[in-house]
């Protein structure tokens, strides 16, 4: 009787501390999953911040969502990919990128002239240089 209580009682912590965390963290993943929204905040598995531009759903493969990681640059994934959900996308704002990134207006950026002294890249190319 005593070998069967033990026994209960270590199934018991097994649940409570291994087993119940996983489980309603799988749960809130899944509910976070099922809620997405284009123009959502997401942080991947990678560690990279991105922002949901389309989501996808197929019947014969897994759902599948584009993210985009830098203005112009667009990731193609699964929801897999999703750790959590950083930010909700605002649903008042139709037009949520141009709050976020500025787009070019048509100027011509200016370069800086060689020498400059707040052109860093210079000063990266002249201290390899010496050191080497």
């Amino acid at each position: 009787m005593d070998v069967a209580l033990a026994l209960l009682a270590v199934l018991g912590a097994f649940y409570f501390i291994l087993l119940r965390p996983v489980i309603n963290q799988q749960k809130k993943q899944r509910q976070d999953i099922s809620s997405l929204e284009v123009g959502d905040e997401v942080l991947t598995t990678a560690g990279f911040y991105a922002t949901i531009v389309e989501i996808n759903t197929y019947e014969d493969r897994p759902m599948e969502i584009l993210l985009e990681v830098a203005p112009g640059v667009v990731l193609r994934g699964t929801t897999l990919a999703v750790q959590e959900i950083s930010r909700r996308a605002d649903p008042d704002d139709d037009d949520f990128e141009d709050d976020e990134f500025d787009e070019d207006d048509g100027d011509e950026v200016d370069e800086p002239e060689p020498g400059d002294p707040n052109d860093r890249a210079d000063d990266d190319r002249s201290s390899s240089a010496r050191a080497g």
